[in-house]
């Protein structure tokens, strides 16, 4: 039967990864849309460039070529300097507000050279509607995950180009306002098609992003003591004496094996047995003060330890506190022909130059040996 305790662990739980995902998405969506404004910051350079030559081979019996300048100029510096600083700072280094203040001035710069080549020309510029649609479109595009981001970056467009239409060319507001709507409709519809795929692609990646770190953790954690596997030490150890051969720096392990602990199995049993074996790891860990030092399981009782950075003088040090640390720990072994508590036997080496990766456990192993057939309970060391 389920106890009242196990269905709030179990609701716990479902909460936190909802809220995990939750805010996953969040960043995900907020990714997507920077590089959504990226993307319309160079649409938006691109149908500059348009407007400016329209303006310059068609247009220029309209107005001032000089009027239209100081026009273009707000959207070209915004232009310059937001492209600018993405580039510089790049896009995963750009905030919240900063993003936002940029689409902000983006969007207000464009208005003001929509209005601005409406007052500029006695009759029509080519090309204002076109240009109007253009930009709805875009950003629709870009800001689709946040519908309503979205929708405020549209409705500036989509207003001007109603407003335009009507004084331009109808003589009733129905068809300025239909299009308005339609407009309107067809975006907010087609976002929430694609954002629907959107979220769904987001939330897959997310979860496969999952299942290759507890795939990579399988690979490297040792799933009974939560400590380094073999694998995973093997390929540090590998690395550590690149490390030392190169920095001209020492390097010493560690062989640890339980003394007696088959017969702690047989006395107490198998589950007593990895609930000891989980609690020798963790004093080993607790042995270890820095960072680069690693602790690994190296099957059964046995386990090992990498101390970069560490002469035999420290390692042989490490060994006593290991010593120390499991006898705190009071595991009783009623089997145990050494102590009434578990105790552990060790090999203390320190890495010599040309010495391979397994020539130096073997070495380590050896002496693991040594103190075993010296009595048990101590470590040994070359």
């Amino acid at each position: 039967m389920i106890s009242l305790t196990e269905v709030n662990r179990f609701t716990m739980e479902q909460d936190l990864k909802s809220h995990q995902y939750q805010v996953q998405l969040k960043s995900e969506t907020f990714i997507i849309i920077k590089r959504g404004i990226v993307w319309a910051s160079y649409v938006s350079s691109v149908l500059l460039l348009v407007v400016m030559l329209n303006a310059y081979y068609f247009d220029r019996e309209y107005f001032e070529v000089e009027l239209l300048g100081l026009k273009l100029l707000p959207l070209g510096l915004t232009l310059v300097f937001g492209l600018a600083a993405i580039r510089v700072l790049g896009i995963f280094h750009i905030s919240v507000t900063q993003t936002y203040l940029y689409l902000g001035l983006l969007i207000i710069s464009w208005c003001y050279l929509l209005i601005g080549l409406d007052s500029l020309s006695d009759s029509a510029m080519q090309g204002i509607e076109s240009l109007t649609d253009v930009l709805v479109l875009v950003f629709a595009l870009a800001l689709f995950p946040n519908r309503n981001l979205m929708l405020l970056g549209i409705l500036p467009f989509l207003t001007f180009g109603s407003i335009y239409h009507f004084t331009q060319y109808s003589a009733t507001p129905i068809y300025p306002i239909t299009k308005f709507l339609c407009f309107l409709g067809i975006v907010w519809s087609g976002q929430k098609i694609i954002s629907g795929w959107f979220f769904k692609a987001v939330i897959r990646s997310i979860e496969k992003k999952k299942l290759l770190q507890q795939f990579k953790r399988l690979a490297l954690i040792d799933g009974l003591t939560d400590i380094s596997n073999r694998r995973h030490f093997d390929d540090v150890l590998i690395q550590e004496i690149k490390a030392s051969l190169r920095n001209e720096l020492p390097l010493s392990i560690i062989m640890v094996d339980v003394d007696f602990f088959k017969q702690l199995n047989d006395s107490l049993g198998h589950q007593a047995g990895d609930k000891y074996l989980k609690s020798i790891a963790a004093a080993l860990n607790g042995a270890l003060e820095r960072p680069r030092d690693l602790v690994a399981r190296y099957g059964g009782e046995e386990f090992v330890i990498a101390l970069p950075d560490t002469d035999l003088t420290g390692a042989i040090r490490v060994a006593e506190k290991i010593k120390r640390a499991v006898a705190a720990a009071e595991l009783k072994h009623p089997s145990s022909a050494v102590s009434a508590w578990v105790t552990l036997s060790q090999g203390v080496v320190q890495w010599q130059e040309g010495m391979e990766a397994s020539e130096l456990v073997a070495a380590a192993d050896k002496l693991l040996y040594e103190a075993k057939a010296n009595g048990r309970d101590r470590f040994c060391s070359e």
